[in-house]
């Protein structure tokens, strides 16, 4: 199966120069995900990072009440397990494929070789930690403190603002997520997941096709998510 040549706005890969794209997609060793499969575990202390090229994933972390909280959401073109690979430390989240996955497992003496060969891929992923830190704090407060309207609401703005598609009829999200998956990513059951996303679509705040979902008044569900 062919690499994709293009990549979704605002992704890791999207944001490097065309030879820092290249280069990049060339470390590493390729690997297979299955849907549901472990990528990365919590409290593991591997280092090596993973550059996703055909994937969704979630990012969750065990607290201490039992619970798990959903940290973050990653595509085609993201990388995960930049945290470990910076601090040393033990890893801080589980990161799991939603979908089957196409990846690059990347060693972290040849990631940081890479780094050094190009700035541009430093400064990215300096980026992409910030945007990442300020999202892992806001699910925090949403897994514990917001009915699931709330927490989809949010989940669907950020995505829009991360990876959507701007067209004719709205922001189209094309990733490749079920209503069953989208209920995983925001905490509830497959049957919570597919009323709230029929109460949006009645409101006429969203339309939904095969794996598709396009917001359609974005400024009803930015209210929505606020």
């Amino acid at each position: 199966m062919a690499v994709p040549s293009n990549w979704p706005a605002g992704t890791y890969l999207d944001t490097l120069s065309p030879s820092g794209r290249t280069t990049l997609l060339g470390l590493g060793t390729p690997r297979t995900f299955r849907r549901g499969e472990v990528m990365v575990r919590e409290g593991d202390r591997s280092d090596h990072v993973v550059l996703l090229l055909q994937a969704l994933v979630k990012v969750t972390q065990a607290l201490d009440n039992g619970r798990v909280a959903l940290l973050n959401i990653k595509v085609g073109g993201d990388v995960v397990g930049e945290m470990a690979f910076l601090s040393g430390d033990p890893r801080s989240a589980t990161v799991t494929a939603c979908l089957d996955t196409r990846a690059r497992v990347v060693p972290a003496a040849q990631f940081q070789r890479y780094l050094v060969e190009f700035p541009e891929a430093n400064l990215a992923l300096t980026r992409m930690i910030m945007n990442t830190l300020r999202w892992n704090q806001q699910r925090r407060v949403d897994f514990n403190g917001y009915p699931a309207s709330v927490r989809l609401a949010r989940v669907l703005d950020h995505l829009v603002e991360a990876y959507g598609r701007p067209g004719p009829g709205g922001v189209s999200l094309r990733l490749g997520l079920t209503q069953g998956e989208l209920g995983s990513l925001v905490g509830v059951e497959e049957d919570t997941a597919r009323r709230e996303l029929r109460a949006l679509r009645d409101r006429g705040v969203i339309s939904m096709g095969y794996r598709v979902i396009t917001v359609v008044d974005r400024a009803v569900l930015r209210g929505m998510a606020s």
